[in-house]
């Protein structure tokens, strides 16, 4: 007999809740300025999720909440883009 996880377990990061003293990003509506590529991304199990999008040489967190509608963060050089990214999985970001 085989035996199944209920509900299947995620295969994408959860986000960490957020910290008391997390940085609040700042966040726009989407620029629709061409295709930007994912390059990493969070579990959409829960109301909202993320993903780390970049485009024109530049990177920036976009969030999608469940209603669809989308946010945009300020965009970085990877180096801080990626820092960003860890910090919001580890609730130091929202």
């Amino acid at each position: 007999m085989v035996s199944w996880d209920y509900p299947p377990r995620c295969l994408s990061p959860h986000v960490l809740p957020a910290r008391s003293h997390c940085e609040e990003l700042t966040w726009h509506p989407p620029r629709g300025d061409g295709q930007a590529r994912v390059v990493r991304w969070t579990c959409d199990c829960g109301a909202l999720f993320y993903e780390l999008c970049q485009a024109g040489g530049l990177r920036f967190i976009r969030r999608t909440r469940r209603d669809h509608s989308i946010d945009e963060s300020d965009r970085w050089q990877a180096r801080e883009a990626d820092a960003m990214w860890i910090a919001l999985l580890h609730g130091l970001a929202r």
